[in-house]
């Protein structure tokens, strides 16, 4: 069985369309069989409502969005789609921001980031590099973080932390902004900023056609010009696994970033190698990190879990540690419940994005006939630790990036972690 790693698969598909609302009788009708085609799906296979009735709060709106396709771009119902899709209560059913039968879609050239301080940009296409590092205060004259805060209430997730994981990408989409006041096919966005300087800057920045945008971007090393090298833990986020031995700081770092075996080695090789690191080193602090791990395929994970087992049965001195981030899901949200069920390894960080239980599959993809809208339904529950009813795995070692440590390239997480263990 496998949880697929693209939790939500951004895939756009061009079209000359252009998205604008219109009260053309087929647009409406299309749209609203589009809708109870949507429900269908979710009632014949979410893995709770086939059984039971949709919630009474999910028809009601259902409803009122039928009476509201008119007033709605083809962008923005995409977005009103996936906020039926709330209803769910899960982080693996969902609807993306396209419609392929019907229109473009836009977004900003932008990349931004949820640090504890608040929403910054930390990536930007030419001409607005100059942007990167700047604090968003609002956008088209609403707050950025209270639009942050209204996705708990409509993104599908399964706990606060998965939005604040899918929040920079959803930021991005025009449809969303119309949300919000934005006038349907605007050419662009009106931003307060804050700079490095502490300066307040408005500016302009126009939207353009989505291209070639495939899940939720993987946090990025700092792109500011005089930043220095990147740490550790974003030197190498592409490769599936890897290891980093400190033998001066007695501490063998395991980066986990993908349920996948990699090209040249399996997940199950790579647990022998890993094995062998471990007895030949003796570390007496293990970190493992799974802050950019999305998922995979959890029938992988058994080898991996039994070697870090045995090194903590051979060592009661040693410590192994969990860096975990909202990130953190899927088959990885899996590895980190049977760590915590089946050793005494503590965790570091942010909570997951998920839940030691949870319903959640990918591979049960849908189109919808008339938008050609696309989503999944989850299909599936993981117990993973029965009875188990909590939201996240909450940390021991309680650790947030804040906006300065990121663009300066530090990593406060492992610096903690150093001090904490040093000996």
């Amino acid at each position: 069985m496998k949880i697929h790693f693209a939790a939500s698969l951004f895939v756009s598909i061009a079209s000359l369309a252009v998205a604008q609302p219109t009260s053309d009788p087929g647009r409406t009708n299309g749209w609203r069989a589009d809708i109870d085609t949507l429900l269908s799906h979710m009632k014949q296979q979410h893995y709770v409502y086939k059984t039971k009735p949709l919630p009474a709060a999910l028809t009601a709106k259902a409803a009122e969005l039928k009476g509201s396709v008119d007033r709605f771009s083809d962008e923005r119902m995409a977005l009103e789609l996936e906020k039926l899709m709330y209803y769910m209560h899960d982080g693996h059913s969902y609807v993306l921001p396209f419609v392929p039968n019907r229109s473009q879609t836009y977004y900003l050239p932008v990349q931004f980031y949820v640090f504890e301080d608040g929403v910054f940009i930390i990536g930007a296409d030419v001409p607005y590099t100059s942007l990167i590092g700047c604090k968003v205060q609002t956008m088209n004259g609403i707050s950025a973080d209270s639009i942050v805060k209204d996705m708990q209430t409509y993104i599908h997730q399964d706990n606060i932390y998965t939005t604040k994981w899918f929040a920079p990408t959803f930021l991005r989409f025009r449809g969303l902004h119309e949300m919000y006041g934005l006038k349907p096919s605007s050419h662009d966005v009106r931003m307060e900023l804050v700079d490095r300087n502490n300066r307040t800057v408005h500016q302009s920045v126009a939207f353009v056609p989505v291209t070639a945008l495939r899940g939720i971007p993987k946090l990025i090393p700092s792109q500011l010009p005089d930043s220095p090298p990147p740490p550790l833990y974003l030197s190498n986020v592409a490769k599936n696994f890897w290891l980093e031995r400190m033998p001066e700081k007695n501490l063998l770092y395991f980066q986990f970033n993908q349920v996948q075996d990699a090209e040249n080695e399996s997940l199950s090789e790579f647990s022998k190698r890993l094995d062998g690191a471990l007895s030949a080193m003796k570390p007496r602090l293990f970190i493992i990190d799974v802050r950019h791990n999305n998922g995979g395929n959890k029938m992988l994970l058994r080898p991996l879990i039994d070697v870090i087992k045995k090194y903590e049965r051979s060592d009661s001195a040693a410590s192994i540690v969990v860096i975990t981030g909202r990130n953190t899901f899927s088959a990885a949200q899996v590895f980190i419940a049977l760590l915590d069920k089946e050793t005494k390894a503590l965790f570091a960080g942010e909570p997951s994005a998920s839940s030691p239980n949870f319903v959640g599959e990918e591979g049960n993809m849908f189109n919808l006939p008339w938008s050609g809208a696309m989503g999944n339904i989850s299909y599936r529950y993981h117990e993973n630790i029965p009875g188990d009813t909590r939201q996240w795995i909450e940390p021991d070692l309680p650790v947030t990036l804040s906006s300065a440590a990121y663009f300066e390239n530090r990593d406060p997480v492992m610096m903690f972690l150093i001090r904490k263990f040093d000996r």
